[in-house]
């Protein structure tokens, strides 16, 4: 326009070129600002330094768990809160899981998954290869979910400590479902940090993951940037001077380092070992006397009617049924239902 105003449409394009300026993906170099004057722009650099290595290495171990889907939590976004600012962030409903650090890395950690995204997470897990997220999540689903954060938040542990040059002890993860930023199990103090990763799994989600944890864990991690996700190298060796020898801590590398992504994690080390297979007809329960009482023709009423499916069993846990049938002259079992790994998975705990 020739008066120097803007119209309405050139109004609306400068504000969207604003939004995309300052969203996530872009609003990394600006996240440093949002220390409230706790961490100076250097430590922040470094927090998130030791946070993105960490995840990047600890991410395709996790894969194995997902069917061998790639799994990929990378970009943290860094923000110091209230505990009110950071409850009020959060609305709908979340699954939360808490694990304690102790030793070179003191705090609580907290990270919150989505409500879907975790039920896709502990649907993959249990073998559907969709990862459809159930309505709601059962006890099996939230043992699944609570096994892989115990998984991703040891294994951080583990690089941390590397870097840290001091071993990081963890608690058990406890897991807890939250219908709000209200019912959220925030590590102590005035000040929280919270980190916003990038959480994608091929094919499957494309999301966001939380971790918060307190101010002091977070400045702990400033130092944590050196050799952070580099291969494990030989333990380097110290000349012995006169009264002293010199000693280094031992280093193992992962036990997956070599183990090719299609094997799905790493069940191929463990194909060769030996399980025993029962048919069970059925059961029953009788009394002491009725025991002693059995001799040769006796007969023993099963829980069982003719014609019922049988049970198959290995190490004593149901995984199938089938029907009894006869080959050449040795009996056997024709399997004709597969118990759902939900059932197997609840079976096992």
């Amino acid at each position: 326009m020739g008066d120097g105003s803007l119209s309405q449409d050139e109004i609306d394009a400068l504000l969207q070129g604003a939004d995309e300026i300052m969203s996530p993906s872009s609003a990394q170099a600006a996240d440093s600002g949002r220390g409230r004057g706790l961490f100076p722009p250097s430590e922040m650099n470094a927090i998130r330094d030791a946070l993105n290595a960490a995840v990047g290495s600890v991410a395709p171990s996790l894969s194995g768990y997902l069917g061998g889907r790639n799994l990929r939590i990378s970009r943290p976004f860094i923000e110091v809160k209230s505990q009110d600012a950071v409850r009020a962030d959060f609305s709908g409903r979340y699954v939360q899981v808490a694990m304690d650090f102790s030793g070179a890395l003191n705090g609580r950690n907290l990270v919150v998954f989505n409500y879907s995204d975790a039920g896709s997470i502990s649907s993959l897990m249990m073998g559907d290869d969709r990862g459809v997220p159930p309505a709601e999540l059962s006890e099996a689903h939230q043992s699944t979910i609570q096994e892989f954060t115990n998984q991703l938040l040891s294994s951080m542990a583990t690089q941390f400590s590397g870097s840290l040059g001091g071993g990081i002890n963890t608690t058990p993860a406890t897991l807890s479902l939250a219908g709000g930023g209200g019912d959220l199990q925030l590590p102590p103090g005035g000040e929280l940090v919270k980190i916003t990763y990038d959480f994608a799994i091929d094919g499957v989600m494309n999301s966001k993951l939380y971790h918060i944890m307190d101010t002091g864990m977070a400045q702990g991690l400033s130092s944590a940037t050196g050799g952070m996700g580099q291969p494990v190298s030989q333990p380097q060796q110290f000349p012995a001077h006169a009264g002293q020898v010199g000693i280094s801590p031992v280093k193992f590398p992962p036990l997956d380092e070599g183990i090719p992504p299609s094997v799905g994690g790493n069940i191929s080390l463990i194909l060769d070992v030996p399980m025993t297979l029962t048919v069970e007809l059925g059961r029953t329960t009788q009394l002491v006397q009725d025991i002693l009482g059995l001799g040769e023709g006796s007969i023993i009423e099963l829980d069982k009617l003719a014609g019922e499916p049988v049970d198959l069993l290995v190490n004593g846990k149901l995984i199938a049924k089938g029907e009894v049938v006869v080959i050449d002259e040795n009996f056997g079992v024709r399997v004709t239902d597969i118990v759902s790994p939900a059932d197997r998975l609840a079976g096992l705990q």
